[in-house]
């Protein structure tokens, strides 16, 4: 290499290159071998034992550091700790864990924690470079770590019998070996001779079995001596050490005096020993896991202890150690003289309720001197609450049953709350009808008639599942029939079928499979009368009017109401009318919330949607279409704004056309409901509380049940009941 001229600045042009004039530019190659591994090294200089890991020419860009962040070889081993002041045992076999950063090449040592080991456990050797022995140049490198091999540390000598899967994968790519699991020492110890009893381990037995605890139930009769009883006792099995203790447990007000223990934490001998040997000698034979079961008698000092039933735990226990399967409980025997000896608290008797307030609040005030509000069913508030759009509020309309032909023409709106099972009442008042409208009835719980009331139990009142079309209310001394209920209270009835007979489609259908099927030929005329009744131009479709009646001749009065409407919702066969309704009741309720919010700003929301759309097409994503809508602050919620969504046109690819929507918000043009135009204003103009204004669309809602189509096809099919046409002819 030729000096630098120092007097001329170190800049480009200003120095001369070595390069110039050499000829041979190779490497000259280095062999070695390591541990008899055969490796190829760039430099022999170094503290290092392994320079390279490498070929030559083929070492990483970046360095080690970075190369091998958070690249761990674990090893699996385990040292031998004597035990000097122990008579039980010379050693102890300790289980640990060898971590090998591939970064810098430190090692950790950890050992994992055994609860109430009694032994120093968690991280034996802190991470750091660790010299081989009797060396002071040299650190202990990947090729010292293997299955099979000993490495001593700090003066322990600790034996690798197994590795995870990476440190094996990343082994095997250097081209080393690794052998298969070596098995522990005391794995080795229980696969020798079967014949030798097994040695008796108590450490080992602890550290295994601490604070598991097999738990029986079971009886002493002792009712053979004077005074004597039932003692309903607890047996616990411990089976770290084989003790056992049981406790009594005496039920409240017993009379009898809770001692601290039947019996203190001990071993159990199976005899009584005799006096002789309770000095010396060897060991009595204790109670053990396999001599406890359901069904066995222990002998607790002369006691007969039967063991009736066990708790989950050592039902496992004895499924995996024993491989029992059957556990049948014993029946407990009975306690005659306990139920004369401790007689039973009588109810207390409250005195008859006077009428005054409610009678949840009058109880409270007879219980205590000082007055406390009413307890209420506070988990069934919680649930039956309003939650978005489920009001749990199911609303019927009704009419007054009264000779007064003024009051045949009111009409009535019923009101069930389901979180507190009250009912309101309203009236819906006529202009020049002499009755004005709003709360007839507040809320409040309403009471069965022809009960008597001054009584110190609480008479019965109507319940939800008194609530259906057709049934008939009194209230207060007023008779209310229901007339009709609205959408949310019929789709939560079906929805809740198992609760409501009435909306129970399963029942109504076989409640009328049963009739056709005692009837003889009844299926066969029913249907050869009414098949021609189907409209001709609409296939498989025949009018309500026509199928209601039909229903009638057969079933007479087993059939409510509720349940004819039931089955004409289940099998309507009106084409496009459902969804029609639905998309005009949904944008009712989007105007209402538009203008309570005071929202026009469709020129700007249709730039906005024109802009989003770059290629034209006139559609966009939902997903895209809802966050458009949420930057223009549509004053609606989400639930609302999801119902919209879900109505709009869409395309093959489920995405929405932005013009329907547009057409959808149009001001101009109000949704097609059969109202008149006082009414409209009142309901989406003004736009009103949404409370009972909903109740004057019933009317049509009515009409709607008592026109329309059912698919009598599919009602057939849904009788199933050919199989007696073929019978009966």
């Amino acid at each position: 290499m030729s000096i630098r001229n120092p007097a001329l600045p170190l800049l480009p042009g200003y120095s001369t290159n070595p390069m110039i004039g050499k000829k041979s530019f190779g490497v000259r190659p280095i062999f070695t071998t390591i541990d008899n591994v055969n490796m190829l090294i760039d430099k022999p200089e170094g503290v290092n034992r392994v320079p390279s890991l490498y070929c030559r020419k083929q070492a990483p860009d970046l360095p080690t550091w970075i190369m091998y962040d958070k690249h761990i070889l674990r090893f699996q081993a385990f040292f031998q700790q004597t035990l000097h002041e122990n008579r039980m045992g010379n050693h102890i076999l300790r289980k640990v864990n060898i971590l090998f950063y591939l970064e810098d090449g430190t090692i950790k040592v950890m050992e994992p924690k055994t609860d109430n080991s009694g032994l120093t456990q968690g991280t034996l050797i802190s991470r750091q470079r660790i010299r081989l022995p009797f060396s002071y140049d040299l650190y202990y490198d990947v090729l010292d770590l293997n299955i099979g091999l000993e490495v001593t540390f700090f003066g322990k000598n600790f034996k690798i019998v197994n590795c995870d899967n990476f440190t094996r994968v990343f082994l095997n790519r250097l081209g080393i070996n690794v052998p298969d699991p070596i098995p522990y020492p005391d794995a080795i110890e229980r696969t020798l001779d079967n014949r030798k009893p097994p040695k008796h381990r108590p450490f080992k037995q602890f550290l295994d079995f601490d604070r598991q605890v097999l738990r029986f139930y079971g009886y002493w009769d002792d009712r053979d001596s004077e005074f004597g009883t039932l003692h309903n006792l607890e047996i616990h099995y411990f089976l770290a050490d084989d003790t056992i203790e049981i406790k009594e447990t005496l039920s409240a007000n017993s009379g009898m005096e809770a001692g601290p223990m039947f019996l203190k934490r001990m071993r159990l001998p199976r005899k009584i020993p005799p006096r002789i040997e309770m000095t010396g000698g060897p060991l009595v034979p204790s109670y053990s896991p396999a001599d406890l079961s359901i069904g066995a008698v222990l002998n607790v000092f002369g006691r007969n202890v039967v063991l009736t039933d066990c708790d989950p735990f050592t039902k496992e226990y004895y499924r995996v150690t024993y491989g029992f399967d059957t556990f049948t409980t014993l029946a407990m025997p009975q306690d005659d003289s306990k139920e004369c000896i401790s007689a039973k608290m009588a109810d207390r008797e409250l005195p008859p309720w006077n009428g005054y307030g409610s009678y949840d609040d009058s109880a409270e005030n007879c219980r205590t001197v000082e007055p406390k509000a009413q307890h209420r069913d506070f988990i069934k508030f919680l649930n039956k609450d309003r939650i978005g759009f489920d009001s749990h509020v199911l609303r019927f309309s009704a009419r007054l049953i009264s000779d007064n032909p003024d009051d045949i023409r009111r009409y009535f709106i019923i009101k069930y709350f389901l979180c507190d099972d009250t009912i309101g009442v309203f009236e819906l008042g006529e202009r020049n009808s002499g009755f004005l409208g709003g709360k007839f009835f507040r809320r409040e719980k309403m009471y069965l008639p022809d009960v008597d009331f001054f009584v110190p139990k609480e008479p019965p009142a109507y319940t939800d599942k008194d609530m259906w079309v057709g049934n008939e209310l009194v209230v207060n001394k007023h008779r209310f029939r229901l007339i009709a209920a609205d959408e949310y209270a019929l789709r939560y009835m079906e929805l809740h079928a198992e609760q409501y007979p009435m909306a129970n489609i399963a029942l109504i259908m076989d409640k009328i499979r049963r009739t056709l099927a005692s009837q003889e030929n009844g299926y066969k005329n029913f249907v050869a009368k009414y098949m021609e009744a189907v409209v001709p131009d609409m296939r498989d479709l025949m009018t309500v009017r026509c199928f209601k009646q039909a229903l009638k001749e057969i079933m007479c009065e087993k059939m409510t109401e509720h349940e004819f409407v039931t089955l004409i919702r289940y099998f309507r066969g009106d084409p496009g009318k459902e969804s029609t309704q639905r998309r005009e009741m949904v944008r009712s309720l989007v105007f209402t919330e538009l203008t309570r919010g005071l929202w026009d700003d469709r020129e700007r929301l249709r730039e906005g949607l024109m802009h989003a759309d770059a290629t034209g097409s006139g559609v966009l994503s939902v997903e895209r279409m809802r966050q458009l809508l949420r930057a223009h602050r549509l004053p609606i919620n989400t639930d609302l704004l999801d119902c919209m969504l879900s109505v709009l046109l869409k395309d093959e690819n489920c995405n929405i056309q932005y013009e329907d929507m547009m057409s959808f918000l149009d001001f101009q043009t109000r949704p097609v409901f059969n109202l008149s135009e006082a009414d409209y204003q009142k309901v989406v103009r003004h736009a009103p509380p949404l409370k009972d204004t909903e109740c004057k669309l019933w009317a049509e809602a009515e009409r709607e049940i008592q026109s329309g189509y059912v698919n009598w096809s599919a009602f057939l099919c849904q009788l199933n009941l050919d199989h007696l046409v073929k019978e009966q002819s």
